[in-house]
């Protein structure tokens, strides 16, 4: 059914390499082409730009199953899928999370920039070693190429490193997810078959050396076709198409899933400002241009877009459309709000995943003023279920909090007892906040047939009997007893298979 849902894309129409005859702009050779892409001399003619969406035409896609990496010291399959760019993010998403079993994030990282061969500096190397994959380590998605070469290729090393390190524990798992151009892969022949590979047995030759093979330390991949080859960029639109797909996805935590940029180095390409950016100054190219020294020096008369001109010219001389830079650079510039500058050089990165937390609850506060820039950082850290980041940047004393309850709802719901005694222990008052309504809401939340639903009832019929409230018996279908003995009115609320009794 796959192969009836995804395409891939096959060029149609040659249009020729002004630099070499032989090629076509979309990167493949003449004799590489069907005669129905050569037939159209006269037309083909009048073409000065190959494009995708007009010059491409899709196909059954015949690359998707799993890919397992020959000579690897771990025999397991990843999941991939050729897919056309402009593909359904909403069809793609599901087939991940329900057909691939990936567990749903509660934030997504999407790392940009740093794909080139050029060696990254030292302390970035740390900061996504010691601070993306911590941070990360809740249910997080990790975006990258998934090349191995540059920062796909260190992200991966990240993730093995932590992977070897944690515990069984599936919590604790980082999903590493590359996204990249099909076009681009290094020995991309080996994945293709119509009717799908499980697996496809997939060579990496001198694997110690970077190159645009797959990286086998990632959990699945993306890979775009466009219909070019050997073209960086074709999954660039799919890429963002899907990120922003998934901030409008609810986490367990009932919040919209947090997507955050994080811009190493990188081209200037990638002068684009749609979601949150943390940006890493100092890590090289673009990364430098949004955090340079002398933004405050012009004063008010000084006009944005001549100041911004002179900046280009200075950072991007060689570039040769400078008008259309400087028009990207003046959108960066009037939504600098949404973009956190990180000083790795004068950073720890231990303290990373604060800075992660304080870059989305900025651009949460920009989008919703009505609510408290503290409410939205509690609720990402309950969705990350990260008490001690709660502990100490929201409950050291410094913040007078008044409304608890609808975080201690989720807290309760989804099995976070840390933070439920960190809520009581700050002022929740467990007696007010437990009513009948609320109880009846915590008991509808219990799964059937589990465990914990069947203590449950157990409980509640046990030391309630003929006294319980009629919903009760509604929601837990429990059976009508004639008990005469009297028992206190006693509320039960189960925790992390824990009891506790609030009596009255």
């Amino acid at each position: 059914w796959i192969a009836k849902i995804f395409k891939k894309r096959v060029c149609t129409t040659f249009v020729e390499d002004s630099f070499n005859g032989a090629l076509c702009q979309c990167g493949n050779a003449r004799d590489a082409h069907t005669s129905v892409a050569l037939g159209d001399f006269f037309s083909t003619a009048m073409v000065n730009h190959w494009d995708s969406a007009q010059h491409s035409s899709e196909y059954p896609t015949d690359a998707f199953g799993e890919v397992q990496f020959a000579g690897a010291s771990k025999r397991h399959s990843y999941q991939f899928l050729r897919l056309s760019w402009d593909s359904s993010a909403d069809m793609v998403y599901t087939m991940m999370t329900t057909h691939w079993h990936l567990p749903a994030p509660n934030l997504v990282v999407s790392v940009v920039g740093g794909e080139s061969r050029t060696k990254l500096k030292t302390w970035v190397r740390e900061v996504l070693r010691q601070g993306l994959v911590k941070a990360s380590q809740r249910a997080a998605w990790i975006l990258t190429a998934g090349l191995r070469e540059g920062v796909g290729r260190c992200v991966g090393e990240a993730v093995r490193d932590h992977a070897t390190a944690a515990s069984s524990d599936s919590v604790n798992r980082v999903v590493a997810l590359g996204i990249t151009s099909w076009g681009l892969v290094h020995n991309r022949e080996q994945l293709v078959n119509p009717q799908g590979s499980f697996p496809a047995k997939y060579y990496v030759q001198n694997s110690s050396r970077d190159s645009s093979s797959l990286d086998n330390n990632y959990q699945a991949f993306l890979l775009v076709d466009d219909g070019s080859v050997g073209r960086k960029g074709g999954e660039t639109s799919f890429r963002a198409k899907i990120e922003d797909y998934i901030s409008h996805q609810r986490t367990s935590g009932s919040i919209d899933i947090p997507v955050l940029c994080m811009l190493i180095s990188g081209e200037t390409s990638m002068l684009e400002n749609n979601i949150p950016w943390l940006v890493l100054a100092g890590s090289g190219g673009i990364a430098d241009f949004p955090s340079a020294e002398g933004d405050s020096e012009a004063g008010p008369s000084v006009d944005l877009k001549e100041k911004v001109t002179e900046r280009v010219k200075k950072y991007f001389s060689a570039e040769p459309e400078t008008d259309k830079l400087v028009e990207q650079a003046l959108s960066i510039y009037q939504n600098k709000g949404l973009i956190t500058i990180y000083h790795g050089e004068q950073e720890s990165p231990t303290d990373f995943d604060t800075v992660l937390l304080r870059a989305l609850v900025g651009s949460k506060q920009r989008a919703s003023v009505e609510d408290s820039p503290y409410n939205e950082e509690l609720k990402l850290a309950v969705a990350w279920n990260r008490v001690d980041i709660a502990k100490s940047e929201l409950f050291n004393g410094d913040i007078h909090w008044r409304d608890l309850e609808e975080s201690m709802t989720d807290v309760l719901v989804n099995d976070k007892p840390q933070f439920v005694r960190l809520f009581t222990e700050n002022g929740l008052n467990i007696l007010d906040y437990l009513t009948y309504g609320r109880l009846e809401t915590l008991y509808g939340s219990v799964a059937e047939g589990t465990q914990l639903y069947q203590q449950v009832s157990g409980v509640l019929e046990l030391l309630m009997g003929d006294v319980c409230q009629q919903f009760y018996y509604d929601i837990l279908d429990l059976q009508e007893i004639s008990s005469k003995r009297m028992a206190l009115r006693v509320l039960v609320c189960f925790v992390n298979n824990q009891t506790f009794c609030i009596l009255r």
